[in-house]
């Protein structure tokens, strides 16, 4: 029988569901409310994140869209984080998101060890005197300051490897990639004709589980094989390689 995802917290903000593993590395996905707003719905990563039962997975689900920062948001997710991997024996955490999320698994390196950290077309910022997008809300002025002004600035001070893609179809996501530092950490792609709902476009082509898969396992190479796949099928067998952009030698 199939585990089943359990709901371990939920209140007015936060929504914390459990998926059991037989592994002691632990996925903390970072998922939106609703499809089209802040991510991707509850579940999209479920298959990808468990790998068939092998990985632990926790969905953190900011239920107001605040990107985190409604007060005392933050630190209770860390915090709730922290307890479950000392309560379950989890050796290894690798963090999982899409738009909002991607910010969440871009963040928590900066407070907890985390082996990957793995994001589609993530938001970076939301500071108004950074960038010029306005598609989400002004969460500063709704809410106050957010965990990280510019979550690319948290980098520095981890041991963590960045996975980030976006889709060559949406600029602001594009933009959003040049707040992350070019370090050899740090591992960006553009892929052709893609939008903001990348990850659903990588599911739709079926590249999205063994790509976050080979990410989850560090195999660069084979993401680098399957992005070109990816590219071969939006674009042509005439497509070339996708290039990796802003990373140093």
């Amino acid at each position: 029988m199939a585990p089943t995802i359990d709901t371990v917290l939920q209140d007015e903000e936060l929504l914390l569901r459990w998926l059991p593993g037989s592994a002691r590395r632990m996925i903390v996905v970072f998922t939106g409310v609703q499809a089209g707003f802040g991510g991707a719905p509850l579940d999209e990563f479920a298959a990808s994140a468990s790998r068939r039962g092998e990985n632990n997975v926790l969905f953190v689900t900011d239920r107001r869209a605040t990107w985190y920062s409604a007060p005392g948001l933050w630190s209770k997710i860390v915090k709730l984080v922290r307890y479950l991997r000392r309560s379950e024996g989890i050796e290894e955490i690798v963090t999982l998101g899409n738009s909002m999320g991607g910010y969440g698994a871009l963040l928590l390196p900066q407070d907890l060890r985390v082996k990957r950290a793995i994001a589609f077309s993530p938001q970076l910022t939301l500071a108004r005197d950074l960038t010029d997008d306005t598609r989400w809300p002004d969460i500063m002025k709704r809410y106050g300051k957010m965990p990280a002004r510019n979550v690319g600035e948290t980098f520095a001070s981890t041991r963590t490897q960045y996975y980030l893609t976006a889709g060559g179809g949406c600029r602001e996501d594009i933009d959003h990639l040049e707040f992350a530092p070019q370090d050899k950490r740090v591992h960006r792609w553009i892929l052709p004709r893609g939008r903001h709902n990348l990850a659903g476009s990588l599911k739709e082509t079926g590249i999205l589980y063994d790509l976050i898969g080979a990410i989850i396992r560090g195999r660069k190479a084979r993401v680098e094989a399957l992005y070109q796949r990816y590219s071969e099928m939006v674009e042509g067998p005439s497509r070339p390689a996708i290039p990796v952009q802003g990373e140093t030698p």
